[in-house]
């Protein structure tokens, strides 16, 4: 959610807070912020985030910001919608309530699909961020537990070098034994050890990138015999430098090995793209056949944690 937001909405924001000038026109304030070059690295790419989080300054803009990302994937055509946010990443700067802010996504999700078409669904997954340190993934799993029937699922994000998976076992047990939907973001950033840990000690059902499995050929058979899907992001994995060009990317390899995969944006109001980019890219750069972009649009359907 936090980066999902459209140019228009947060320029028209950081305009109010003094943060872009009122004569800045889109396309100079676009070229300010979005991404669309790869950076030194995944913690580079998160630095960028920064300015979104300013902006976030109430209620009302957290509800406006999810009833339009429902409308920006209802025009594209997309049904399933799994839209995310990180609480103390969201609510952080600005000192909003965590329960409020959940009231206010849930408010725009439901106006956004209020005129969207009928077969469309969304749902919010939430995310623990890593980097807010244990007490605060903590925290941020009791919040999940408490408000579960309002969330799609449970994931944990940010920093996974220094953050391993191991760290929160503990924490993400009680998740885990009350059989909730866990993603976990893990192996764009580090090695296939840690999307081991993902699996054993975290409950993953689903792993976001994941796309250093291809190191590993017992995990890539352990990821296809248990049809774990990878949610992978070819753009967002190329600005990181997490894949040297979208030519080398391995998602194709991946799904040839009979691992489930699914196609996604990530960031969209950062990285200024869409779903039908991302499949220009898999076509185009990649090599991937409509044969294969339709399987993986089948496994989105059948891991998809909205009900």
């Amino acid at each position: 959610m936090d980066a999902s937001l459209r140019p228009s909405t947060l320029l028209e924001l950081a305009i109010k807070h003094g943060l872009a000038s009122g004569s800045e026109g889109l396309a100079a304030f676009k070229s300010r912020f979005m991404l669309t070059k790869p950076l030194s690295g995944l913690l580079e790419v998160l630095s960028k985030f920064e300015l979104f989080q300013k902006v976030l300054d109430s209620p009302e803009t957290l509800e406006r910001i999810a009833r339009e990302a429902v409308e920006d994937c209802a025009a594209e055509g997309i049904a399933g919608a799994e839209l995310r946010f990180s609480p103390s990443f969201t609510c952080g700067m600005n000192g909003l309530d965590w329960t409020e802010a959940l009231d206010a996504f849930e408010r725009g999700l439901r106006a956004g699909l209020a005129a969207a078409p009928k077969n469309m669904r969304a749902g919010f997954i939430c995310i623990a961020s890593r980097e807010f340190g244990p007490d605060k993934v903590a925290e941020t799993v009791e919040f999940f537990m408490r408000h579960r029937s309002r969330f799609i699922g449970l994931d944990l994000a940010g920093d996974e070098e220094a953050w391993p998976c191991r760290v929160f076992e503990r924490t993400f047990k009680p998740a885990r034994d009350a059989g909730a939907n866990i993603t976990i973001h893990s192996g764009e950033a580090s090695g296939p050890a840690n999307i081991w840990e993902a699996i054993e000690c975290l409950g993953a059902r689903r792993i976001g990138h994941g796309i250093n499995c291809v190191r590993d050929p017992k995990l890539m058979r352990h990821l296809a015999d248990h049809r774990i899907c990878l949610e992978i992001c070819p753009t967002s994995n190329w600005i990181t430098q997490s894949v040297p060009t979208l030519a080398a990317h391995p998602l194709p390899a991946i799904l040839r090995a009979g691992i489930p995969v699914c196609i996604n944006t990530d960031d969209p109001g950062i990285f200024d793209n869409t779903l039908d980019h991302e499949i220009s890219v898999c076509r185009e750069h990649m090599g991937m056949t409509d044969a294969e972009i339709t399987e993986c649009f089948r496994h989105a359907e059948e891991h998809t944690m909205l009900l």
